[in-house]
Formats: structure tokens, C-alpha cells, sequence
């Protein structure tokens, strides 16, 4: 009998998601090392918003995780978050685990420029056994933060990018022990970008580097002798619809382990929706890309290698300043309103020259299309009919190019 009770309990544990590897797994860091699934567990939590009752969080010395649990302060921690009610969830699992319970969080700094378009923000983990975690925090729902993503494509280093070397090269200077460094979305990007660029006396104490979907470098910087040291050390993970892991390039030498997820398209870059093994400690492993996937990589690859520099910081503003005319804050406003969002952005770009016409209309209808490829086919019809039947009578002002909202 209890046998037959074990079966299903054991079949559930194998398809969880972090989340519940964190209610789920008992033993410690001392037990068993960090691996790539408490990268995640760390590198969500740096997407924590901490208020002034938190302050001692900036200090070396830090705060324990539980000094978090304040209900007041809730809706400001985790209001911007992909995910609000599983990163309330997150933090109260980790701070009922003994595998988390114990760690510190540290060296919290957080820096916002509207002019630079730049928005920063990272804190150290120190965990039980000795060694630290560098979390470096990413993109969150926002058309602002995907903005700073698309920058990558011209700007080289962006400044967040620096932000994270010296923020790594200041703790790395205060701690001893090994050290992890990592990152969801953009802050994958900056942990791979501060581990290959910090100070040389560091870089034995780096033992892995984890990017959590993160954008990839230029083609010069992969090439470098600095990204090429740090590939031995990292560890890539993607969703496997993932659009904002394809951002840019890595090197052929690093294989980024494909993530079997819930959700369709953009969405899956919600880690709360990556299937986890719970019982294995490890990420369940896909097939392979979507068709979603893999339309967006081309579309971009194909977009990155016909224009310069220059002229991709031209088209990604004159994109963002379209998209600013449905007056959405996040991506999925767009797509829950887009019978009214869809025409307003089209309708805008009648009004530019016809290469950026021609190159806003073109990523419009690429995230239409790989955000219902995957969707059922009567969801996928409702948003590409209401492409196809926008009029063009429906004249706005043409944007700025170049004025941020």
C-alpha cells in the first residue's frame, strides 16, 4: 500500500519547476554543491526590489533572507517582476529551506539612468559553505527593459555592462571564498561580460559563470581572449522558445543546454514556467528550438548582418518610438489589446523612410508571428488577420527619432 502511494508522489517530483525543487529539496549546500537550478533560485532573486527598511542589505555584512518577509512591502518587491505571485512564493520557500534559509543577501546597489538607458541592479549571496554567488539582475516585463536588451545590438560595452565588472571586482575584493557569478535575461549577459573582464586576480576563484537566457556579444567580443577564458566556466540555459537567449551570438564552443518549458514564445522566458527534475537537481532537457524560436533567430541574424552599427541604434529607436504610441508599459498590453495596438503601431510607420518602414513593419509582423506560432491555430489567425486588415487611414504623427519615453 504505501508503496502504490509513492508512485504518483515520485511521477510529480520529476516535472517541477524550481520552485518546487526549492519546497522540495532538504539538503545543504554542505550536503551538495550549487548547481545550475540554484543559479536560478539566486539570479530570480536578484530581481527583488529592496526599499529603505532593507538598507543593511547594501553593507558587506548583509541581512538574512528572512529579513525580507515584510507583507507591506510586497507589491514594490515584486510589482515589475514576469512572475509577482511565484517570486512571493520563491521567497517564502527559500526562506523556509535548509538548503537557503542560511544565506545572506549583500552589496545590494542599484543604479537607474533614463538618459544613459541604463538600469543596473545586483547583490551577493553568500551561502553556508564558504562561497558567494554574484547575482546580476536582468530584464524584467517592461518595454524599458527589453530596450536595453536591444541596445546590445550597437553598444559595446553598454554601461551596465562596466557597472558589472566593477561591482564584481569590488566584492571579489571584500569576500573570500569561490565565487559564482550569474544572471536571468540581461543579467546573464552582464555576469558573462564582468567574469571575462574583471580583474586577473580573480579569475581563479570564478568556478561557474551561469547565463539564464541571456543575450549573447558581439561577434568581435566572442572572438576575445577574455570571453574565450571564461568559457570553460560557463553555463548557458534557454528556454526552448527562447527569443531574448538569441539575441546576439556566443561562440560556437559554447552549447547552451535547451530547456524544456511551459507557455508559447516570449513568455517562456518566465523561468517559473522551465521544467525542472526534481529529484535530479537538473533542468529537464528538450528536443530542440521551437519553430518560434528559430524563425526569430533567423529574422535577426539575417537583420544583424546587413546593417552597421549605426544603423542599428537608428532602427532600434525608431522601433521603441513606435511601439511608445500604444502608450503599453509591457509587451504582453500589446498583445492583450492588439486590435487597437497592432493598427496604432502600423498605421506610425507610414510615416517613416521606406527601409525603416519596411524594417518596423517587418520585426512587428516577426513578433506577431513567433509569439502565436506555437498557440493554437485560431489564436494565431485572430492576430494575423488583425495585421493584415489594418488601415492605413488611421494616421498618426510620426515619432521623434530619438525622443525616449
Amino acid at each position: 500500500m504505501a508503496e502504490e502511494r509513492a508512485l504518483p508522489i515520485r511521477r510529480q517530483r520529476q516535472a517541477g519547476t524550481f520552485l518546487t525543487y526549492v519546497q522540495w529539496r532538504m539538503d545543504t549546500f554542505d550536503e551538495r554543491p550549487l548547481c545550475a537550478v540554484d543559479s536560478l533560485v539566486f539570479a530570480w532573486l536578484a530581481y527583488t526590489h529592496l526599499d529603505a527598511a532593507q538598507g543593511a542589505a547594501c553593507q558587506l555584512e548583509g541581512i538574512a533572507l528572512h529579513e525580507l518577509l515584510r507583507a507591506e512591502s510586497f507589491e514594490s518587491m515584486f510589482g515589475s517582476s514576469w512572475d509577482p505571485e511565484g517570486s512571493r512564493d520563491l521567497l517564502f520557500s527559500v526562506c523556509a529551506s535548509p538548503r537557503f534559509r542560511d544565506v545572506r543577501l549583500a552589496a545590494f546597489r542599484f543604479t537607474t539612468s533614463r538618459d544613459s538607458e541604463e538600469q543596473f541592479a545586483a547583490m551577493t549571496f553568500y551561502l553556508p559553505d564558504g562561497s558567494s554567488y554574484i547575482a546580476f539582475r536582468g530584464t524584467d516585463s517592461t518595454i524599458v527593459g527589453w530596450k536595453e536588451d536591444f541596445n546590445m545590438t550597437f553598444l559595446n560595452p553598454v554601461p551596465a555592462q562596466e557597472e558589472a565588472r566593477a561591482y564584481l571586482d569590488a566584492v571579489a575584493s571584500a569576500v573570500p571564498g569561490p565565487l559564482y557569478v550569474g544572471g536571468h535575461s540581461k543579467g546573464g549577459n552582464l555576469a558573462v561580460y564582468a567574469a571575462a573582464m574583471c580583474a586577473p586576480e580573480h579569475h581563479a576563484r570564478i568556478v561557474r559563470v551561469f547565463s539564464h537566457d541571456g543575450p549573447g556579444f558581439h561577434r568581435e567580443f566572442c572572438a576575445s581572449s577574455a570571453y574565450r577564458r571564461v568559457l570553460p566556466c560557463m553555463v548557458k540555459t534557454v528556454p526552448k522558445s527562447t527569443m531574448i537567449g538569441a539575441v546576439l551570438s556566443e561562440s560556437p564552443d559554447c552549447r547552451p543546454l535547451i530547456v524544456e518549458s511551459g507557455g508559447f514564445s516570449l513568455f517562456q522566458h518566465n523561468p517559473f514556467l522551465w521544467e525542472v527534475d526534481v529529484d535530479a537537481c537538473a533542468f529537464v532537457q528538450a528536443d530542440g528550438f521551437t519553430a518560434s524560436s528559430r524563425f526569430f533567430n533567423a529574422t535577426l541574424d539575417a537583420w544583424m548582418d546587413k546593417y552597421t552599427l549605426a544603423e542599428r541604434e537608428r532602427f532600434v529607436d525608431t522601433l521603441f518610438d513606435v511601439i511608445g504610441v500604444t502608450g503599453a508599459t509591457r509587451f504582453s498590453d500589446i498583445m492583450a489589446d492588439r486590435k487597437r495596438t497592432i493598427p496604432l503601431m502600423l498605421d506610425t510607420v507610414e510615416g517613416l523612410d521606406p527601409e525603416l518602414q519596411q524594417f518596423v513593419k517587418d520585426v512587428i509582423r516577426s513578433f506577431a508571428k513567433t509569439a502565436t506560432v506555437d498557440k493554437a491555430a485560431g489564436a494565431a489567425g485572430d492576430l494575423l488577420d488583425t495585421i493584415k486588415s489594418a488601415r492605413p487611414s488611421m494616421k498618426l504623427p510620426t515619432p521623434q527619432i530619438g525622443d525616449r519615453h
